[in-house]
C-alpha cells in the first residue's frame, strides 16, 4: 500500500504565480542596480561639470553684489546689506560666501564652487539616510537613491553649476531636506515616547536658513505646519513651526518691494490660464530649444506630472495611517509646485520660454524625483507588476537622458568661455560695451568695478595676468616652438568709438581667429598679444560671437575659435598673437598682423 503524501501538492496556478513573483523580484532587483548605476554615473558627470565650470570672472547678478562692496566706504558694506533684497530674494548665505571669498581668497570663486559640490553631496547623503531611516532597504532604496543622485547632479541645471551666485538656487531644497529629516527623527522619538526636542529645533533652524537663501524658502513654513498637523498634531509642535514661521516670513517681507521689471503677483493672479501654462511648463520635461514643438511637449508633460502628483497626494492623504516618509515626499512635491507657481506670478510677463531656463531645472528635477519616488513606494504596496513597470520606465528615462547630457555640458563650457573672453577686455583695459555687456547688463558698472578689482587683485585680476600688461613677453613667458600650435588671426579691427565707454589713448583692438594645440588638436584656451615684445592684450577661446544665440553655440562643434582685446601703443605697426600652453608658462607664436589705422 502506497504511503499518503505528507502535504497537498501546490496547485498549478499557485505555482505559476510564485514563479512569476520570483521573476518580477529578480527583474526589479536588476532594474534597481541599473538605476543606481545611472545615478552614480550622473554624479560623476555633474561633479566634473561643477569643477570644470569654475571661472574667475563674475557673472550677472554677482556684479550687483560686488558693486555694493566696491562702492561702499572702505569697501565695507553695512551689516544691513546682508539682509537687503536682491530682486525678490534675500541671499544672506551667498553674501557671506562672497565676503569670505574676497577677504580670504582674492575672489577666486573656488569656495563657491566647492560649496555647490558639497551641498549636492550632502543633499544626496541626507536623502539616502532619510529613506534608510524610514525603513527602506534593498531594491526600493537603491532605486530612489539612484533617482535622487540623477536629479541632484543632472547637467541640465547647468546655470546653477557654473555660476557662483547660483548656489542660492541649490540651498532651499537642501535645507528643506534637512528640515524634513530632522522632523522625521522627532516624529519617531514621539512614537517611542521619548521626545527629542533637539530634532524639532534642528528642523526649525534649517527652515530659517532656507528663508534667507532664496525667495522660495518662505514656502517651507506652511509646508512644515501642514506636515506637523498630519503626523504630530500636538499644539506645541504646530505652534513652534507657526510662530517661528510668522516671525521669519515677517522679517523677510519687511520693506519688501518687488522688482519693477517683474509682473505684479496681484495682477498675474487675475490671469489664471497664463499662470497655469507657465507653471506646468516650468515643471514639464524640457526639450532643446530647436525642437519645434518644445512648448507643447513641455506643457503636456507638466500637466501629466501634475496629475500624477495630485493622484498620489490624494492617495496618501485619504489613508487613515499616514506614513512619515510618504508625507516627507509629499512635502517635496508641494515645495516644487509652490516654487513654480510663485515664479509664474512674477515672471509670466517674460513669456513661456523663460520657464524653461536651466536654473529652474533644479526644482523641476526635484519635482519629478519626489513624485516618481512616492508613486513607486505606493505601487510597491499594492501591485508588484506596477512596481516593475515604474522601475522599467525610470531606468529607460535615465538612459535616454544621457543622450542630451552633452548639451548641458556644452552649455556650461560655452558660458564659461564667453565670460572669460569678455574679461580679456577688462584685462587689456579696453572698455568694449559689447564684451562688458556679456558680463552684466550695465557695462558701465562692470567698467567702474574693474578698477577696484585691479587695486585689490580680485577675481580675474587675482591671476598673474593682472600684472602682465606692458611687461616684456620674453621675460614673462618661455617662447616655445611654433610647431606646438596651429592657427591664425582672422579679424583685427579697432573698436568703434561708439562701442567704447571710455576712449583710453589709442582706444583698443578687437581681435579674433582660431587656434589649436599642435599635437592634440584641442582648442587653445588662453592667448597673449604683444607688440615689440611688450604684452598689450589677451584673448581666450570662445564658441562664437557674443551676438550668437546660445542654442546655436551649443549645437556648434568646437573649432578652436578665440576672441581677444589689445591696447597697443600709438606707434605700433604690428602685433603678435601667441598661444599659451596649459601650464601657462610657455607660448607658441601663432600670427603677426598689422595694426589697422584709425
Amino acid at each position: 500500500m502506497d504511503a499518503a503524501p505528507l502535504a497537498n501538492p501546490i496547485p498549478a496556478s499557485d505555482e505559476r504565480y510564485i514563479k512569476r513573483s520570483i521573476n518580477l523580484l529578480r527583474a526589479d532587483r536588476l532594474l534597481s542596480y541599473v538605476i543606481l548605476a545611472c545615478g552614480l554615473w550622473t554624479v560623476t558627470i555633474g561633479a566634473r561639470q561643477i569643477v570644470t565650470s569654475h571661472s574667475l570672472v563674475p557673472l550677472w547678478d554677482e556684479w550687483q553684489e560686488i558693486d555694493a562692496i566696491a562702492t561702499a566706504p572702505h569697501h565695507q558694506p553695512p551689516l544691513s546689506w546682508l539682509w537687503a533684497l536682491h530682486n525678490e530674494h534675500r541671499v544672506v548665505f551667498y553674501r557671506l560666501l562672497l565676503l569670505t571669498d574676497i577677504h580670504m581668497f582674492h575672489g577666486k570663486h573656488w569656495i563657491s564652487f566647492w560649496c555647490m559640490l558639497a551641498v549636492q553631496f550632502l543633499f544626496l547623503g541626507s536623502l539616502g539616510w532619510m529613506f534608510r531611516f524610514a525603513g527602506l532597504r534593498g531594491t526600493l532604496w537603491r532605486a530612489v537613491l539612484g533617482l535622487g543622485a540623477f536629479s541632484l547632479f543632472c547637467p541640465s541645471q547647468w546655470e546653477n553649476f557654473g555660476w557662483a551666485f547660483q548656489i542660492s538656487f541649490l540651498l532651499p531644497g537642501f535645507f528643506l531636506m534637512l528640515a524634513l529629516s530632522a522632523f522625521l527623527k522627532y516624529e519617531r522619538s514621539i512614537r517611542e515616547r521619548c521626545p527629542r526636542w533637539t530634532y524639532l529645533g534642528l528642523s526649525i533652524v534649517a527652515a530659517s536658513a532656507a528663508t534667507y537663501s532664496n525667495a522660495n524658502g518662505v514656502v517651507l513654513w506652511p509646508l512644515l505646519v501642514l506636515i506637523a498637523i498630519a503626523l504630530v498634531p500636538r499644539p506645541e509642535v504646530i505652534l513652534s513651526y507657526a510662530g517661528f514661521g510668522l516671525v521669519l516670513i515677517g522679517s523677510y517681507l519687511h520693506h519688501y518691494a518687488g522688482p519693477s521689471i517683474h509682473s505684479s503677483p496681484l495682477d498675474s493672479i487675475r490671469h489664471p490660464l497664463p499662470v497655469l501654462e507657465y507653471t506646468v511648463g516650468y515643471l514639464g520635461v524640457i526639450f532643446p530649444a530647436w525642437v519645434r514643438i518644445r512648448d507643447m511637449l513641455a506643457v503636456s508633460s507638466g500637466i501629466f506630472g501634475l496629475l500624477i502628483a495630485l493622484t498620489v497626494a490624494v492617495w496618501v492623504l485619504r489613508r487613515q495611517q499616514r506614513e512619515p516618509l510618504h508625507m516627507a515626499l509629499l512635502g517635496l512635491i508641494s515645495f516644487t509646485v509652490a516654487t513654480a507657481f510663485i515664479t509664474a506670478l512674477g515672471r509670466i510677463g517674460f513669456g513661456l520660454a523663460q520657464a524653461f531656463a536651466s536654473r529652474y531645472q533644479t526644482f523641476n528635477l526635484l519635482f519629478w524625483f519626489s513624485t516618481v519616488s512616492l508613486l513607486l513606494l505606493l505601487a510597491d504596496e499594492i501591485n508588484s507588476s506596477l512596481r516593475t513597470v515604474i522601475l522599467t520606465a525610470m531606468a529607460a528615462a535615465m538612459l535616454l537622458a544621457f543622450a542630451v547630457f552633452p548639451l548641458g555640458l556644452k552649455a556650461s563650457r560655452t558660458r564659461t568661455q564667453q565670460s572669460e573672453a569678455a574679461a580679456t577686455a577688462l584685462l587689456a583695459g579696453v572698455s568694449d560695451k559689447q564684451a562688458l555687456g556679456v558680463l552684466f547688463e550695465d557695462p558701465s558698472l562692470v567698467w567702474r568695478d574693474a578698477d577696484y578689482f585691479r587695486q585689490q587683485h580680485l577675481f580675474m585680476f587675482s591671476d598673474s595676468k593682472n600684472d602682465q600688461m606692458g611687461q616684456s613677453l620674453s621675460g614673462t613667458y618661455r617662447i616655445g616652438s611654433s610647431q606646438q600650435c596651429q592657427g591664425r588671426a582672422t579679424m583685427v579691427e579697432r573698436v568703434p568709438p561708439e562701442d567704447l565707454l571710455v576712449d583710453k589713448g589709442a582706444g583698443g583692438l578687437r581681435i579674433s581667429g582660431w587656434a589649436v594645440e599642435g599635437p592634440s588638436k584641442t582648442p587653445v584656451r588662453s592667448l597673449v598679444i604683444a607688440a615689440d615684445d611688450k604684452i598689450v592684450g589677451f584673448a581666450a577661446s570662445i564658441a562664437g560671437p557674443f551676438t550668437a544665440k546660445h542654442s546655436e553655440l551649443v549645437r556648434k562643434p568646437e573649432s578652436g575659435e578665440w576672441l581677444g582685446f589689445a591696447r597697443p601703443l600709438r606707434e605700433a605697426k604690428l602685433i603678435d598673437v601667441y598661444a599659451v600652453d596649459s601650464s601657462a608658462d610657455t607660448t607658441c607664436h601663432l600670427a603677426t598682423v598689422e595694426v589697422p589705422q584709425r
